[in-house]
């Protein structure tokens, strides 16, 4: 009897403790779209990179408050100096701080990752 208390607590120990070290995800801001007015947020648990290529989901929020999702491919051009982009929903374009600041931003926390 004494046993299975003893390991009932050592079990409820050891779940409380994988708890404590699993990490949350995290949605980091990026701004508000210039194009739509939507607040926008890199969803850092979908950061991943294949090569040279780095993937991200965007996660935005409608004025009405609805949660839209746009994912990215950013890659360097062919001479390493240009960060370029494409979603899944066909826009396509360089990172540029005034033009595209919400890419600027993006690309700006996958270097952090």
């Amino acid at each position: 009897m004494l046993k299975k208390i003893f390991l009932g607590l050592v079990l409820g120990l050891v779940v409380t403790c994988a708890g404590i070290t699993k990490v949350e995800a995290e949605d980091i801001y990026v701004g508000v779209s210039p194009s739509t007015g939507w607040e926008c947020y890199v969803m850092d648990e979908t950061i991943s990179r294949r090569g040279s290529t780095t993937y991200v989901t965007l996660k935005m929020y409608t004025n009405n408050g609805n949660v839209r999702y746009l994912d990215y491919k950013f890659w360097y051009d062919s001479r390493g100096d240009v960060m370029r982009f494409s979603t899944d929903e066909g826009l396509s374009g360089i990172a540029n701080r005034y033009e595209t600041p919400i890419e600027w931003e993006m690309v700006q926390v996958i270097r952090n990752y």
